[in-house]
């Protein structure tokens, strides 16, 4: 899916719509509008107006899930050094991490956020590091 704005402004434009519904055809759009289209595939039957527009609704709706399972996903990776069993085992790790637990609730929390992704997802929070004295 092929959007315009910044991560907090995401929104499906004709140009992905058209990309979606035509992946193989050779178009330019001006203006992000219908009227706009530049259709250069004659061999390839150019979506029509309605077509367009139900599209981008499609991917305005998926926006808000495909946003959440990136943001779900992008934590889990920040926090996988926590699974590593040596992390918090004294024997082999000084310090160690006192408080593999909660991160391992927290990355539960995250998975189902990237597996079952939400538009309006509620975060858990992530645990501070606790480390045991040296």
């Amino acid at each position: 899916m092929l959007l315009n704005g910044d991560s907090n402004n995401m929104k499906a434009t004709v140009f992905s719509a058209i990309r979606v519904l035509t992946p193989t055809a050779i178009f330019g759009v001006s203006d992000d509008s219908y009227v706009g289209i530049n259709w250069l595939s004659p061999d390839i039957p150019q979506p029509t107006e309605q077509e367009v527009n139900d599209e981008i609704i499609r991917q305005d709706i998926a926006i808000p899930f495909a946003e959440c399972k990136a943001q779900a996903t992008r934590l889990l990776y920040e926090t996988d050094w926590t699974t590593i069993a040596d992390v918090a085992d004294p024997t082999k790790s000084q310090p160690y991490l006192l408080n593999q637990a909660d991160f391992t609730a927290y990355r539960s929390s995250l998975r189902q956020l990237a597996v079952y992704p939400e538009a309006s997802p509620v975060w858990p929070v992530k645990p501070a590091e606790q480390w045991s004295s040296i």
